[in-house]
């Protein structure tokens, strides 16, 4: 048995030094630098400002929300493509889907977008690489996935090594050193949900071994995210993470993958995942270039780090904009032309102002009425949904009233709780700030959710109003232990005890739980990281990750049988 652990030992060491040795070999032989843009959401701008493309008995799909830039988006694709092309280092473009809302509907929207690629291409020498969105096809609909790849053919499909022939999946050299694996995530069945089966699994990771056995690089798009971006995300955001997110995760970083770009949240948002073998992968959720907050990323890749900044779209081609689709105010077109942000910033904030304050209620968190907890959670929601606009702060305000029940209000710049939500929900879908439980901006929404439970309580049975904290978070998806954690980690720092505080506490995780859970230290818009190759441990055999996948494999083919 020694001898038998002894020529094991040193097979490990031995197979260990090699493929370090094979991994240190490579280095970079020089910088790439490239633009990633996800969501573009093209849409044939209206005739009027004021009027909804397709609204003349045009049935489709998905329907353009009221904060969707459908009338700009042609011209933010211009300027970004513009962007690009005066940019020297700037080498190719990557496209992580939904490249056209409407585009599962109508292929004339894709082949707008595609006549921009093309001529980005032809007068820059520059290569734009697309991946698919739940927007950009579907079974069923006018535009499928055959229709998808040939609109798209010459943006990465006609140069592939491999395409995926169940999806539109592809890989591709990028150059001498790189390959880009392009996954298609999306389920064409269900349009939405995310779909990383075994099949499509097992052909990127047969992708990424080719490249690597040719000492090439690997880094991925997708656009579901790779990996949850708040502790919360897969429990309240199923739709947005592939499924077993960190066994993949764990396969990808022990196979040598450190990139990967995703979209679909419209969230600026970096995070990582270390295998159990210490490998890091980082999953960059890209803004949302076709919607707030109008940003895109630029990476550059040295031998010595991997560094990337989040860019703006600062202005757009308004006078041809108004042009095309009349009725736009003055003042609205000389805030396109010099200031696009705050632009953009205006129109979202006065979309999601009313849109939170329509999201107060059971229904909207996932409490159905049959719910035993329904009655109660809606007097405390109705309350809170009054008390969103009423100033916090004056003779009147709801300073004054909570120090009525006890409750102390602290100050801040927010003049009323929907200012605050809705200011915390778009700086946090910019990757401006990062929020925790010791955020003022929490400890804020916690204590005026608390005043309006003690309120409803007062003017009613405390036993009609009060609700079981840890029973609503699990009827919300949190199992286990995690919903008592909530509440002992909060409880034991700020000394929550009271039954109002506890529901209050619950409440405000499901309202700005994702706002208060960015602490995972990877800064989200501008950053800096080792390059491939420093750091790789060497994969003996599988990792944990990869045992697990391989062992799915082996199930579902034992169950094909």
């Amino acid at each position: 048995m020694k001898k038998f652990i002894s020529v094991l030992l040193a097979l490990i060491l031995i197979c260990g030094s090699a493929f370090t040795a094979g991994v240190y070999a490579q280095e970079d032989k020089g910088g790439i630098c490239f633009a990633v843009a996800s969501d573009v959401h093209y849409v044939t701008p209206a005739k009027t400002a004021t009027s909804t493309p397709y609204n003349e008995g045009v049935e489709t799909t998905f329907k353009s929300g009221k904060d969707s830039l459908y009338n700009q988006s042609g011209f933010i694709i211009d300027e970004f493509l513009d962007q690009c092309a005066k940019n020297p280092e700037c080498r190719f473009v990557l496209i992580t889907g939904d490249i056209a809302t409407h585009g599962r509907d109508f292929a004339s929207e894709h082949e707008a977008v595609a006549a921009k690629f093309r001529k980005f291409e032809q007068e820059t020498g520059k290569q734009v690489y697309v991946i698919n969105g739940n927007h950009d096809s579907a079974l069923n609909c006018a535009v499928g996935r055959e229709d998808f790849i040939s609109i798209y053919h010459e943006f990465g499909y006609d140069k592939a090594v491999s395409v995926d022939e169940n999806t539109c999946s592809y890989s591709v050299n990028l150059n001498d050193e790189y390959t880009l694996v392009a996954l298609d995530t999306c389920d064409e069945r269900y349009r939405v949900v995310p779909n990383n089966d075994i099949s499509r699994m097992n052909w990127a990771v047969t992708q990424i071994r080719n490249a690597k056995r040719e000492g090439r690089k690997v880094i991925m798009i997708m656009h579901h995210n790779l990996l949850e971006h708040n502790p919360y995300q897969k429990a309240l955001e199923k739709n947005y993470v592939v499924d077993t997110p960190y066994s993949f995760a764990g396969l990808l970083a022990d196979l040598g993958v450190k990139l990967v770009f995703s979209g679909h949240t419209h969230v600026t948002s970096a995070t990582s995942y270390t295998s159990f073998l210490g490998n890091t992968i980082y999953d960059f959720s890209m803004p949302s270039l076709g919607n707030f907050p109008a940003e895109y990323k630029l990476f550059k890749m040295t031998d010595s780090e991997i560094k990337y900044e989040t860019k703006k779209i600062e202005h757009i081609d308004a006078d041809k904009l108004a042009e095309v689709c009349k009725g736009y105010s003055k003042k609205d077109i000389a805030l396109m032309k010099n200031d696009f942000q705050q632009y953009t910033w205006n129109r979202s904030h006065a979309v999601y102002s009313e849109k939170i304050r329509k999201d107060i209620s059971p229904e909207t968190i996932g409490i159905k009425e049959s719910s035993a907890l329904y009655g109660k959670l809606k007097l405390v929601t109705d309350g809170l949904r009054e008390l969103s606009d009423t100033p916090i702060y004056g003779e009147n305000g709801i300073q004054t009233m909570a120090a009525a029940y006890g409750l102390e209000i602290p100050n801040s710049s927010y003049s009323t709780l929907n200012e605050a939500l809705t200011t915390a929900y778009l700086t946090y879908k910019s990757g401006r700030r990062i929020y925790s439980q010791d955020s003022d901006d929490f400890k804020l929404i916690v204590k005026l959710i608390a005043f309006s439970i003690r309120k409803s309580a007062a003017e009613a049975a405390d036993g009609d109003v009060l609700f079981d904290a840890n029973a609503f978070l699990r009827e919300l998806g949190y199992s286990g232990t995690v919903a008592d954690n909530i509440l002992k980690d909060f409880s034991k720092k700020y000394g929550f005890a009271t039954p109002e505080e506890k529901a209050a506490l619950s409440l405000a995780f499901v309202l700005f739980g994702g706002f208060c859970s960015d602490t995972d230290g990877v800064e989200n818009r501008d950053g800096k990281y080792n390059p491939y190759g420093r750091g790789l441990k060497p994969r003996i055999c599988f990792s944990f990750a990869g045992v697990f996948f391989f062992k799915q494999k082996e199930n579902a083919e034992t169950q094909e049988v």
